[in-house]
C-alpha cells in the first residue's frame, strides 16, 4: 500500500469507500478501500527548496458526505480540502501552536 512507517492511524470515511493516512512526510494519501490504490495524495510540503519543512500532517477528519476532508498540521493550521480534486478549500489559522487533532462538524458547511 505504500504507507511510511511513521503513518500515524487512519481515518475511514463515513461509508466506508476510502481511507486516509497522514504522516511525517507532510502529506495525507487517500486510498480507495475497494482495492487499496490511492486516490489522491494532499501535501502541505513547500514548492520552494529554500523554505523549511511545514512538518507533521497529524491527524484528519472525514465530512459526513465525503467530499471534504480536514486535516491538522504542526505549522499551526488546519485545513479543509476537496477529496476529489486535492484542492485546499480553507486554511483555519490562529493556533498557538501545532494542530494534532480535530473533529468534523457537517453544519458549518450547510
Amino acid at each position: 500500500m505504500g504507507v511510511a512507517v511513521d503513518d500515524i492511524p487512519a481515518t475511514l470515511t463515513p461509508t466506508p469507500r476510502l481511507l486516509a493516512t497522514c504522516s511525517a512526510d507532510q502529506t495525507c494519501k487517500i486510498w480507495r478501500t475497494s482495492n487499496f490504490s490511492l486516490m489522491t495524495e494532499l501535501s502541505i510540503k513547500s514548492s520552494n527548496p529554500g523554505e523549511s519543512s511545514r512538518g507533521w500532517m497529524w491527524g484528519c477528519a472525514f465530512s459526513g458526505d465525503s467530499q471534504y476532508i480536514v486535516t491538522a498540521s504542526s505549522d499551526n493550521l488546519a485545513r479543509l480540502w476537496c477529496v476529489e480534486t486535492g484542492e485546499i478549500k480553507r486554511e483555519y489559522g490562529g493556533h498557538q501552536k501545532a494542530v494534532v487533532c480535530l473533529a468534523f462538524n457537517d453544519s458549518v458547511l450547510g
